[in-house]
């Protein structure tokens, strides 16, 4: 948008405005004609000083004001105002009681009626005659009008929507931008009433919609049209002059002539755009912009005075009427005298006299603390023997975890947001902060849940506080107890995990000292409410861990629980493991087995939905018909296929659910069993991870598959920019890579030459 603005002149705020008009009525000076919807029309002089009202006279119509024109229309008579209104067509008299009268009449002398809504008027110019109107009804259809007679009615147009109409004297023709067309089309044809289908000389498809027309007279008449989003000139032959393309949508338009350039060669426009802003060309050559502050729907440019001449006159569709120009004003900021000598060499010594006072006051431990918002602390507490609250595990222990704020200056609310796989009374908690107060706390049990067992024990607090915008998050993990408690271990269990270390084992019953087990080497748990166990054995001779279990879940916290153990107990141990690919294919093999069992369930889910259509369909005919007898058969018919159709869709909705189960095992599987790696939540981040042992760098990751509607094999395909092989093989073609070092070169001297 531009930094200037027009400078309003005279405002006036005329509700229901429909249309202005810049007359001259008396002492040879312009004045302002204001139509209204609701059939007012007012005449305003805004070049009257003396009077601040600026009204010369108001008068209430019948009928509301779409158009208005003044000229001589009626012979030895001035100052006629014609006013067009839907189905009427009015000529008025402004009358003045003498030539320094500042008040006036306006009288109505006689007017024209339409069968059909009128649209929108043009004035012909006639040499040595009165000027003719023309009137263009909203079928598309011509009136003419000179004075109190109709030399034509009703003559058609091919066009379906009317649009801006402008005649031109010099080549005597009438241009019409109906349905989106510029045409062109010979008046004096017309005027004869000799042609009743009329023929244009020619046309031009717009490719927009008109909203207003100008034409110039001269030895280069040129026809200027406004669109919604070009302003195009076209020359008497229609050729295209020139065409400006808008940024934004057109709203207004007008041609004005300077008096202090008087250059007839170039066109000087001003359009007006939905962005409020006022483009001043000439031609096709932006002279100046400026902001409006309002969008205009009327530009008029007229000289109420002397001193004020070619003046901006804009009219908006709230019926604010502006009356401005263009320029800046003068600035009035003048530069203060500073009359104050300044000594730089007092300023240099107390500059130096306040840095000594802030070097002093950091050494005394008084330096300026930075405000660093909330304060956050998260504290496990002791573990309670059974909670009772209904959404838990049977006979599951609980867990306290005390939140403690600090810092809460101008906090009276604070909102406490929970993510943890462990269940709780709330995910959602709104803790209210005495205004007195800076510190707050609250305690929030944690537990197994009843109905979603956990594969984590990581708890995430956020508290967020609307007023200040303040917001902290913190991560604890809750004691291993709080989810497991001892039981049998289970050396049978399909799924395991071997944990490779550089030193001796460490007992068990050391390890998970809070658990009643004395066996070193074996140690099961079991998950609160359930009949899930997880066992962890120790192997002395080969330095190994394993763990096995039959669920998935519980070996991701289970080998967490023990790495973490391992590394606090020993910190120089060293720990690795294999790549379990034999999971995935697995996986992968159930996965595959059951889309194929997918695709055929959906092939007979189609027939069978065919089939009930079609015994639909028979049925209505027999109603129709009147044919009643073979509905019983009907009827046991559809029975069947509807309770086959159910059976196949229950079929299908279960393979869903469990291809989505077996996907997420293979996105889900392990958490990261290693503590020189961080958390990982998938195998194929542990797969990344245990390749990082043997410095390979994969693009497999936990992210891999995830937040992509790709189908593993696509995703795998683009990874290893190969087509060839299955899943497996990607997969492990993926984990076998690694950067290659080039050889090392050294540079070595040349023997001298003898």
């Amino acid at each position: 948008m531009s930094l200037f603005r027009l400078v309003e002149w005279v405002t006036h705020t005329i509700p229901k405005t429909s249309a202005i008009l810049n007359a001259s009525f008396f002492q040879d000076r312009e004045q302002l004609v204001v139509g209204g919807e609701d059939g007012q029309i007012m005449i305003l002089d805004p070049g009257n000083r003396e009077d601040c009202n600026h009204v010369l006279v108001t008068a209430q119509t019948k009928y509301p004001v779409q158009q208005m024109a003044s000229d001589k229309f009626l012979p030895a008579m001035e100052n006629i105002l014609a006013v067009l209104s839907p189905t009427k067509l009015t000529y008025y008299k402004v009358n003045f009681a003498n030539p320094e009268d500042k008040h006036a009449s306006l009288d109505e002398i006689f007017s024209h009626s339409f069968q059909i809504s009128a649209w929108n008027m043009c004035v012909i110019p006639i040499e040595e005659a009165t000027p003719q109107i023309l009137v263009q009804s909203i079928d598309c259809k011509l009136s003419l009008f000179q004075g109190d007679q109709c030399v034509f009615s009703n003559i058609p147009l091919r066009a379906l929507q009317p649009g801006p109409i402008g005649y031109c004297q010099t080549t005597q023709t009438l241009f019409v931008a109906n349905n989106g067309f510029l045409a062109a089309i010979k008046f004096s044809l017309m005027s004869s009433g000799s042609q009743k289908k009329i023929n244009f000389d020619w046309s031009f498809n717009l490719g927009d919609t008109a909203i207003h027309m100008e034409v110039t007279e001269g030895s280069k008449p040129t026809t200027i049209i406004l669109c919604r989003r070009h302003v195009s000139a076209f020359n008497s032959s229609g050729s295209v002059v020139w065409q400006i393309r808008l940024e934004a949508v057109g709203m207004a338009m007008v041609l004005y002539r300077s008096l202090l350039i008087n250059n007839t060669q170039f066109n000087r426009l001003i359009i007006a755009t939905s962005d409020d802003t006022l483009l001043i060309f000439q031609d096709n050559k932006l002279v100046w912009n400026c902001s409006s502050q309002m969008s205009p729907v009327a530009l008029l440019v007229c000289s109420y005075n002397k001193s004020y001449e070619n003046t901006i006159t804009m009219m908006a569709t709230s019926g604010k009427i502006v009356v401005g120009y263009l320029g800046t004003e003068p600035s009035l900021y003048k530069v203060p005298e500073d009359k104050v000598i300044v000594n730089y060499a007092d300023r240099m010594e107390q500059f130096k006299a306040l840095e000594l006072k802030i070097k002093e006051s950091d050494a005394a431990g008084g330096g300026i603390k930075k405000k660093e918002g909330i304060q956050m602390t998260l504290t496990c507490g002791e573990i309670g023997k059974r909670t009772i609250e209904p959404n838990a595990a049977s006979n599951a222990p609980y867990c306290n975890l005390l939140v403690e704020f600090s810092e809460l200056h101008n906090v009276s609310k604070l909102q406490i947001n929970i993510d943890s796989e462990c269940a709780c009374p709330s995910k959602q908690i709104v803790l209210n902060v005495p205004s007195s107060k800076s510190t707050s706390s609250i305690e929030i049990p944690f537990y197994v849940g009843s109905k979603t067992p956990p594969s984590s024990n990581r708890v995430t607090i956020t508290a967020h506080c609307t007023f200040s915008q303040l917001s902290i998050s913190k991560v604890i993990d809750l004691p291993f107890k709080v989810l497991f408690e001892d039981t049998q271990v289970d050396r049978n269990a399909k799924y395991k995990v071997t944990i490779d270390t550089n030193t001796s084992v460490l007992p068990l019953n050391t390890l998970f000292s809070e658990f009643e087990s004395e066996n070193p080497q074996a140690i099961g748990f079991s998950l609160h409410g359930s009949e899930s166990t997880v066992s962890i054995f120790a192997a002395s001779k080969s330095n190994r861990y394993r763990i096995q279990s039959e669920h998935i879940s519980l070996l991701q916290i289970a080998s967490r629980e023990l790495v973490r153990r391992i590394s606090e107990a020993s910190k120089e141990t060293q720990i690795g493991g294999t790549i379990p690919f034999e999971y995935m294919q697995e996986l992968l093999e159930n996965i595959n087995e059951l889309e194929v069992k997918k695709k055929e369930e959906s092939k007979i889910i189609d027939c069978r939905t065919k089939e009930v259509r079609a015994i639909e369909s028979l049925s209505l005919n027999s109603c129709k018909t009147g044919n009643m007898g073979n509905l019983t058969a009907l009827d046991a018919l559809f029975d069947k296929s509807y309770r086959e159709l159910l059976d196949s869709m229950d079929s299908y909705n279960s393979l869903h659910n469990k291809i989505e189960s077996e996907k997420i095992a293979l996105s889900k599987f392990f958490i990261k069993v290693f503590t020189t790696f961080p958390v990982s939540e998938s195998l194929f981040q542990l797969a990344a991870d245990l390749s990082k042992l043997s410095k390979v760098e994969t693009i497999l990751k936990g992210s891999f598959w995830e937040n992509t509607k790709q189908s593993l094999r696509e995703r795998l395909r683009w990874a290893c920019r190969t087509e060839r092989g299955n899943e497996m093989k990607m997969i492990e073609k993926l984990c076998e890579h690694s950067p290659k070092e080039l050889p090392k070169i050294r540079e070595e001297e040349e023997e001298a030459t003898e």
